[in-house]
């Protein structure tokens, strides 16, 4: 059957490794939300600047769209026909008698560097103007070297281009474009068949959208007065696209009908230059270099995000942002609460420890109580008894007997005395009752009890002043102090009767502000492992069992050194002795 210390000390252990395991617990999510919280604010943070930096970029390409998208199908012409010409004297001039210069013819624009215009017999470009067409370019002041770069282009997109495939693609973008609102005739009905798309892919704002639909709608107002197109002629809108395989080139392309010729109208991006006018927007967003804008075609869930509304592009950032800090002192919180749990459970466990140690040393003092007055008990009945009895007729027995009363009575007095008074210590009613007297007077008051007390088990007192001392005067409580040497000589008379030498050393000497009253005898000793304990509570070092012969409850070294304690001094034991054991009691000297 286990102990009852040692079931609770496990129960102790058990609920304390509960505690720690839910805490452990407690603290790895917590840590961990707060990581998810901390990452959750991180990429708000970014997708915050990447929609920023879209918003800015479809802000400034817009404009520049619009303008393209607004450009009359008839400025595609190196020399296109007037609409509506009159002679001075306003006779009405037949449509095709008048030729005008495209505003295109021999102008390279940043972004656009040429345009051009994809016709069933092939591709041409009003900035390429071929024939008589040239000549006339040229005698009108355009360089020749601005026609061959127009032409170098041209030559460059040619070879990526293909009527079916960029018309298809056309058609493909138009679909995609139900939100700008930018319907043709020719493309009404099949615009009414497409879903409308909820929401765009980067979160333009509405107002941007407002602006292209105008821009839309107005291109065609603007293409119906400068060119006068007839009933069944449309022009589309301006949608971007991407041709090449090998190359990536990015024009703008439409789709126009005019006099029953489907023809595709554009112009060509020059992607370095709009990637670079797009990245000079950001560089309070992104590192110089963290940033591109790649080509998109079909974007995927996760890429939807970084796209921008008018060009089939996505913005590509590293962001080396750093998890920003928690809005609460969550490591304080944790590190707190660890240190109050664990500060608490060990206070609990010394605290249990404590209380199972008492209970144990009550247990023990109780048991050796017992002992200690059964014994006296015992013997004050049976021997009363045989003299009540007359059982004991010699006068010389009866002496003896009576002297044996009279021991026991003194062994039961020092045992209830001691006990009173560890009661009262531990209460703090102990009142020491403080005299001047001198140090000499105080050893020759208190060594009588104690020789006394040697007598009896043929031991002596050996008491040797110094002469430093025998001056020297302490304010103190004489029966206490006998109390605390008469406590350490029943220890010796004990355990160390049975030594090499029967005789018990005090030696008085002062130092400083306080005098030492040291006991020595030439005993067994105090073990090492047992010296911590010696000043405990009902402690007997190593003897433990209360049936022992040898006498004692463990109050005394205890009471004697907190008395010492009470009185401004202390009790020390000498663990630098090599033989027997050694007390010194230490008193302060009295003010003059």
């Amino acid at each position: 059957m286990s102990s009852p210390r040692g079931s609770t000390s496990l129960w102790f252990v058990v609920v304390a490794g509960v505690m720690v395991a839910v805490l452990s617990w407690l603290t790895v999510a917590l840590v961990q939300l707060d990581r998810d919280e901390r990452v959750a604010r991180q990429e708000a943070s970014v997708h915050e600047r990447l929609r920023l930096a879209l918003w800015r970029m479809d802000s400034w390409l817009s404009p520049q769209l619009a303008r393209e998208n607004l450009r009359p199908a008839s400025d595609y012409a190196a020399f296109p026909a007037a609409g509506n010409a009159w002679t001075k004297g306003f006779s009405k001039i037949a449509k095709d008698q008048v030729l005008t210069q495209s505003p295109l013819l021999g102008v390279a624009l940043p972004l656009f560097p040429i345009h051009f215009e994809l016709r069933a017999k092939g591709l041409c470009s009003p900035q390429v103007p071929v024939g008589n067409e040239r000549d006339i370019a040229e005698a009108s002041g355009v360089a020749s070297s601005d026609l061959e770069k127009a032409k170098a282009q041209l030559i460059r997109l040619e070879g990526a281009l293909s009527d079916s495939g960029l018309r298809q693609k056309v058609v493909q973008a138009e679909a995609q474009l139900p939100l700008l609102g930018c319907n043709t005739p020719m493309e009404e009905a099949q615009y009414q068949q497409e879903e409308p798309i909820a929401q765009s892919i980067n979160e333009l704002d509405n107002r941007q959208r407002n602006f292209l639909n105008v821009a839309n709608d107005g291109g065609r107002a603007y293409n119906s007065d400068r060119w006068m197109l007839g009933e069944n002629d449309t022009v589309g809108p301006m949608v971007p696209v991407w041709v090449g395989d090998e190359e990536s080139l990015l024009v703008f392309a439409r789709r126009v009908q005019i006099g029953g010729a489907a023809r595709v109208q554009g112009v060509l991006v020059d992607w370095e230059q709009m990637q670079a006018n797009l990245l000079a927007l950001l560089p309070d967003l992104f590192e110089p270099g963290s940033a591109r804008i790649v080509r998109c075609e079909d974007p995927t869930a996760a890429e939807q995000p970084s796209m921008l509304a008018t060009v089939p592009a996505r913005l590509v950032a590293d962001f080396d942002q750093a998890i920003p800090d928690s809005n609460l002192p969550v490591t304080a919180i944790l590190w707190v609460t660890w240190g109050v749990t664990l500060l608490g459970l060990v206070v609990l466990g010394f605290t249990l420890r404590a209380a199972l140690g008492f209970g144990e040393r009550r247990a023990r003092f109780a048991s050796a109580v017992t002992h200690e007055l059964r014994t006296p008990l015992t013997t004050f009945r049976m021997y009363s008894e045989m003299l009540a009895d007359g059982i004991v007729k010699d006068p010389s027995d009866q002496q003896h007997y009576l002297k044996t009363l009279q021991r026991e009575s003194d062994r039961l007095a020092r045992v209830v005395e001691n006990v009173l008074a560890w009661s009262r210590l531990e209460d703090g009613r102990f009142t020491a009752r403080r005299q001047r007297i001198k140090l000499v007077d105080l050893v020759e008051h208190v060594t009588p009890a104690m020789s006394q007390r040697l007598a009896e088990v043929a031991m002596t007192l050996d008491v040797e002043v110094e002469t430093a001392a025998r001056d020297a005067f302490v304010e103190t409580d004489e029966d206490a102090v006998g109390q605390i040497l008469f406590n350490i000589v029943d220890n010796a008379a004990k355990y160390a009767a049975s030594g090499p030498d029967s005789q018990v050393r005090l030696r008085v000497t002062s130092a400083g502000g306080s005098v030492c009253l040291t006991l020595c005898d030439d005993g067994p000793g105090i073990a090492a492992e047992h010296r911590r304990g010696i000043f405990s509570p009902f402690d007997r070092g190593a003897v433990r069992d209360s049936a022992n012969d040898m006498p004692g409850v463990g109050l005394g070294l205890p009471l004697a050194r907190g008395l010492a304690r009470d009185l401004g001094g202390d009790l020390l034991l000498d663990a630098e002795v090599e033989r027997g054991a050694c007390f010194t009691l230490q008193i302060p000297v009295a003010s003059s």
